[in-house]
């Protein structure tokens, strides 16, 4: 009798738990399972000045820590619906620019964040659209704000700065990856600036995409399954650097001409590279450094070097790699006179 009473009232009492922990849930936005959010770029000018995108994808991961969730972010497909699938429950917050006008509408609850654009929310989750009115006030009014909301919007040219503070919203993660490589953090920094200008968005023609503009197949092989992930696009880009750079070991002459190396075949692919160090053999030119090998690279556009033996991936119109090395170096340089 005693142990069927001391059954029934612990399953009392599980019950009762169970209750309190779904109001809870029910209180704080539905679940712990992933916030799904969306970026839409629309009206925002590729490459532009700032970085929004950047800093919504900031300040939505910091929010939904706040509420002891992870956050999955996504930018919205050109021509999608987006606030369509914020309706019918696919996602749970979509990041709005400014000058996307949205008609009033019923279903949808709208918050500003800073100066950049809105934050909306389903009407079903006002409450959740309430919390994050409220915590994006206290973030503005913390001592932080002013520290993180700078380098996303004022990003500056490195060839017309004077003096700076910070170079990147990304300044702590690309000085450990920095470490990782044994660069400076600003010939790092100078590459990022010179693939992306720090847009996490960035996307090239060729599919390439992120901080490190990275190929999908490249990106994959070494860990970064989030486009949009600083930190895995750098830790990525910095990965296939790392590969790339055992291939020059034995042929540079010194460190800073197997990263000039590095830098070229991360630029061209190490298959083009390897082409224009052995057309300069066959020139007889010193291949420990990479300006002598630089120098061979406008002849390889020709048809007669192209169809060399030791020629393997044909023509190469390779002024832009010679350039991308040279370029890269020029803001690192830029970056040590106005960065301490």
């Amino acid at each position: 009798m005693f142990r069927t009473g001391a059954i029934k009232t612990c399953a009392i009492f599980a019950l009762v738990l169970f209750c309190l922990c779904s109001c809870r849930k029910e209180k704080d936005g539905g679940s712990s399972a992933p916030l799904a959010c969306a970026i839409s770029l629309k009206g925002q000018e590729a490459g532009g000045s700032s970085l929004l995108c950047g800093y919504n994808h900031h300040l939505l991961h910091r929010f939904a820590a706040s509420r002891g969730r992870l956050a999955e972010i996504r930018l919205a497909g050109n021509g999608e619906a987006i606030l369509d699938s914020l309706r019918n429950g696919s996602l749970d917050v979509v990041s709005l620019p400014y000058s996307d006008s949205l008609a009033p509408d019923s279903t949808l609850v709208t918050i500003s964040v800073d100066s950049c654009g809105l934050w909306v929310f389903r009407s079903a989750s006002a409450d959740y659209a309430g919390y994050a009115g409220n915590w994006l006030k206290e973030f503005r009014r913390s001592p932080d704000y002013a520290i993180e909301r700078q380098p996303y919007f004022d990003l500056y040219n490195p060839m017309k700065r004077v003096s700076a503070d910070f170079i990147s919203p990304y300044d702590s993660l690309i000085r450990v990856y920095a470490d990782t490589l044994g660069w400076d953090w600003k010939l790092l920094a100078a590459l990022m600036y010179q693939e992306s200008r720090f847009h996490i968005e960035a996307r090239s023609q060729a599919g390439a995409y992120g901080l490190m503009q990275l190929l999908p197949k490249t990106a994959r092989h070494y860990g970064c399954t989030d486009r949009l992930d600083p930190e895995q696009n750098i830790r990525a880009g910095v990965g296939l650097l790392l590969e790339l750079r055992k291939r020059y070991q034995k042929i540079a002459a010194n460190p800073d001409e197997l990263t000039k190396y590095t830098l070229a075949a991360y630029n061209a692919g190490s298959g083009r590279i390897l082409d224009c160090i052995n057309h300069a053999k066959h020139l007889g030119a010193d291949v420990s450094r990479w300006e002598n090998v630089a120098a061979v690279i406008p002849q390889m556009q020709d048809d007669s070097v192209a169809s060399m033996s030791h020629i393997k991936h044909g023509k190469f119109a390779g002024r832009e790699t010679v350039s991308f090395v040279r370029q890269i170096y020029s803001y690192r340089n830029r970056y040590h006179h106005i960065c301490p």
